[in-house]
């Protein structure tokens, strides 16, 4: 596929970017482009416009050269430059002493591997999804070609397909073993691949080139060497013209035109009633839950995270691991208990993972990522930031913990207290920064790290969260209160001189009364704790801005949590 390219004698052809326009296309016409997130790509003809969503897994295979431009004679017997990006595809032309290829004309490519974004939640998915009940092909015809299976679910269309054998390689790149996702080779023009990193949760907008094929002859007899690409047989290659960064504020799919701040009262109470719901009607507990979905990092300073709010909630039902269950997937929730808070969140996140602790889990898991062969595996933890997390402690049955075991359970605790993720190397490891929110669920004393622990008081049995018990929301409210979710956890955030005085006076003033009645001082680092809630709570009401009513709730709130915890005979004393 070549492109004419009307040559400015300013400009080198392989400054050529058309990425400031796509990506205009990409943000005004994007429904009229397909997505292979919900159309198996194995349908979409070789040189068509296409869009993938994805999260960057692995950066590090390299470049590859290629030819940007190339001259060639027309039918009028004069030399014309053509633009030769967006292709795999061999030139045109033979190149002779006389016309022999430009150095200019040669450049290079980053190429790197992505994956449909782990754990991203069904909402997400139909949302992105919604003006596509037929798509239309930008491919390389003069017309547009409706695609006859553009629409239905994407399971649906993967059974109308003759698939191809999975690829042992691209399997062990997707962080959550057993589920189904798309993947891409991705070939990133000019300087794009410096704009990107490990995790990154972005949008494409390329060129569908011709899919990697197994090599038909040993790497000595061709050429004699081998490519990186050599092990990525059936993966789909996307030739990047320009991408859209998806993180953080740009995550959320739903249009964002309502200010949802003037209804927050309302929303708050619905939305607490709705998750208390899920855990035996029990609303403080509900309420915790809450603060912590509007958590995430908001200062990073030399490996000090700030921000983010990891919970426990103690008190929930054991579940003994039976022979059927040690049958399902890996990632399975099994403790009926578990599930409605998990469906929940799910309901409520825009990426979400389940992580039952099993000991044949911690086992056979791989939570790092780790490179093999020069194959960076993926790992359970290379997610997406501001995925929330649910750890199942419950299901944690009898067993020894294997090396492999100790290592997850470690990389585990590394991202509760540092928001790090190690990547392991043959001769090296890098620490990664994170941003998971995570909510563990136990029996007892949790056996990991947290901001605080609350003991659940239920009024009724989880493991009978009959539909009467169940607070069922229209999509309309769910719509609301994700809107709500996403815009608190990204809302701006102020502490006035005034305010920050009173905090102040306030901690002074219950140290000195906590010596005069012999009692335990509150410590700084409870006072740090009471900051980030108070930050939590002004999001869960609509505030911008910190007021003294507000931090004095959140005090009086820990105070509710650290009596439950006194009087609760099955939780441990806090340690913060």
């Amino acid at each position: 596929m070549a492109y004419q390219y009307v040559k400015d004698p300013s400009n080198s052809p392989v400054d050529f970017d058309p990425s400031a326009t796509f990506l205009q296309v990409l943000k005004t016409n994007k429904d009229q482009i397909i997505s292979i997130n919900d159309t198996p790509v194995q349908q979409v003809p070789k040189n068509t416009l296409i869009r993938f969503r994805c999260m960057i897994q692995d950066t590090g295979l390299g470049q590859e050269m290629f030819i940007s431009a190339y001259e060639k004679l027309d039918k009028n017997g004069d030399m014309k430059l053509h633009c030769y990006r967006y292709t795999d595809d061999a030139v045109e032309s033979e190149f002779s002493d006389q016309h022999a290829m430009q150095n200019e004309h040669i450049a290079e490519r980053a190429i790197v591997y992505c994956v449909s974004p782990p754990g991203e939640s069904k909402w997400v998915k139909d949302a992105h999804n919604v003006n596509s009940g037929k798509r239309m092909f930008m491919g390389p015809w003069h017309h547009a070609l409706t695609h006859p299976l553009a629409s239905g679910s994407l399971s649906d269309q993967i059974n109308q397909l003759e698939i191809k054998e999975p690829n042992p390689t691209t399997l062990s790149k997707f962080p959550l073993p057993g589920q189904d996702h798309a993947s891409a080779i991705v070939k990133f023009y000019n300087e794009m691949a410096e704009d990107i990193k490990v995790g990154q949760l972005i949008e494409i907008i390329g060129i569908k080139g011709q899919d990697l094929q197994q090599p038909t002859q040993p790497a000595d007899e061709h050429q004699g060497f081998d490519s990186v690409l050599d092990m990525f047989s059936n993966v789909p290659v996307i030739h990047a013209i320009a991408f859209n960064n998806l993180e953080a504020i740009n995550s959320c799919p739903l249009p964002n035109h309502e200010n949802v701040s003037h209804q927050a009262h309302d929303i708050r109470n619905q939305l607490i009633s709705y998750i208390s719901s899920t855990v035996g009607g029990d609303t403080l507990v509900a309420e915790y839950i809450l603060l912590q979905l509007l958590s995430r990092v908001t200062v990073k300073n030399r490996g000090l995270k700030i921000g983010n709010f990891t919970l426990n909630i103690s008190g929930f039902p054991a579940h003994q691991t039976t022979e059927a269950d040690k049958k399902t997937p890996l990632l399975t929730l099994n403790n009926p208990a578990s599930k409605c808070l998990a469906d929940a969140l799910q309901n409520l996140s825009i990426h979400h993972v389940n992580l039952p602790l099993t000991i044949d889990g911690l086992n056979k898991t791989k939570f790092s990522p780790k490179s093999v062969s020069e194959n960076l595996e993926a790992g359970v933890l290379q997610l997406v930031d501001g995925t929330v997390l649910l750890v199942d402690e419950t299901v944690l049955d009898e067993g020894q913990l294997v090396d492999p075991g100790v290592r997850n359970f470690q990389a585990l605790q590394n991202v509760i207290q540092n928001q790090t993720l190690t990547y392991e190397f043959p001769y090296s490891q890098y620490d990664f920064d994170t941003d998971i929110s995570v909510l563990s669920l136990s029996c007892t004393r949790s056996m990991l790290a947290n901001h605080c622990t609350i003991p659940l008081e239920s009024t009724h049995s989880l493991e009978d969260n009959s539909a009467e018990n169940l607070v069922q929301p229209s999509q309309e409210t769910l719509d609301l209160f994700r809107r709500f979710i996403h815009a608190g956890k990204y809302g701006s955030y102020d502490i006035s001189d005034q305010v920050s005085e009173y905090i102040q006076n306030s901690f002074v003033e219950e140290r000195k009364v906590a010596t005069e009645n012999k009692t335990e001082l509150p410590t700084q680092e409870e006072l740090m704790h009471r900051m980030n809630l108070a930050r939590l709570a002004a999001a869960s009401f609509g505030e911008s801005n910190l007021t003294q009513e507000r931090y004095d709730y959140v005090v009086d709130l820990d105070k509710k949590r650290k009596a439950r915890i006194a009087s609760s005979s099955s939780a441990p004393q806090p340690s913060k």
